[in-house]
C-alpha cells in the first residue's frame, strides 16, 4: 500500500468517526402542543431545563418575530436567567434569539463544564427578526441565558451536539490501524532493501 493510498484510508476511517461520533439535534419545540405556553419538563429532549418555557406563537403576536419554525419558541419565565444542562459533556451549536418586549437587548450566554464557567460571551439581538448566534461552545455541560434588560427573549432551532461514547475508541481504532500499516510499510521496505544488498 503506498502513501496516497495510506492516506485515502485514514481520511475514511477519520470521517466516519466523525460522522458516527456526533449525534446533533435540533430543538425546534415544535412537537409540544401548548394552548398558549408550557414549562420545558426536564427529560425534554434529553436534558435538564431550569426556567425555560414553550410558547405558542399563534396565540401570542409578541413572541411571533422569534419563530423561526412554526408554531413554538422557547422563552425565559418572567424575564429570569434561564438555563439546560447535561450529565454528559455537549456542544452548544448555534441557535436562533430574539428579544420579545425590547427594540433591542443584549444576550449573556454562560457556558460551564461541571461547576467552572468556560465561556461567557454577550450578543445583540433584536425585536424585528430573530439573531442566528454560533456558538461553538464545546465540552460543557450546562449553559445559562440572561437579558440586560431583565426582560424575555425567545430560542428558536437550538442545535446541540452530543460526542457518542464510540468516538474516542473509534479515533483510537483509526491510529492503531495506520500505525499497523506503516510498521508494515517500514518492515517490508526493509526486506527489499536487505535483498537487493545481498544480490548486488
Amino acid at each position: 500500500m503506498n502513501t496516497i493510498q495510506l492516506s485515502k484510508l485514514l481520511c475514511i476511517v477519520f470521517l466516519g468517526v466523525n460522522a458516527i461520533g456526533n449525534a446533533q439535534t435540533i430543538y425546534t419545540f415544535d412537537d409540544v402542543s401548548p394552548v398558549e405556553y408550557t414549562i420545558i419538563p426536564n427529560g425534554y429532549g434529553g436534558l435538564e431545563w431550569n426556567n425555560f418555557f414553550i410558547q405558542n406563537t399563534s396565540n401570542s403576536p409578541g413572541f411571533a418575530n422569534g419563530a423561526v419554525s412554526s408554531p413554538n419558541v422557547a422563552f425565559n419565565g418572567f424575564g429570569n436567567p434561564a438555563s439546560f444542562s447535561s450529565s454528559s459533556a455537549f456542544t452548544l451549536d448555534s441557535g436562533y434569539f430574539t428579544s420579545v418586549y425590547v427594540s433591542q437587548d443584549q444576550l449573556t450566554v454562560e457556558g460551564f463544564a461541571g461547576p467552572f464557567q468556560v465561556y461567557q460571551n454577550t450578543y445583540t439581538i433584536s425585536h424585528n427578526s430573530p439573531t442566528l448566534i454560533n456558538f461553538d461552545y464545546a465540552g460543557v455541560s450546562s449553559v445559562q441565558f440572561s437579558t440586560s434588560s431583565g426582560t424575555l427573549f425567545t430560542m428558536d432551532n437550538m442545535t446541540l451536539t452530543v460526542p457518542e461514547p464510540s468516538t474516542c475508541a473509534l479515533a483510537s481504532l483509526a491510529v492503531a490501524f495506520g500505525g499497523f500499516i506503516m510498521r508494515r510499510k517500514k518492515s517490508r521496505s526493509g526486506y527489499k532493501i536487505e535483498v537487493w544488498r545481498n544480490t548486488c
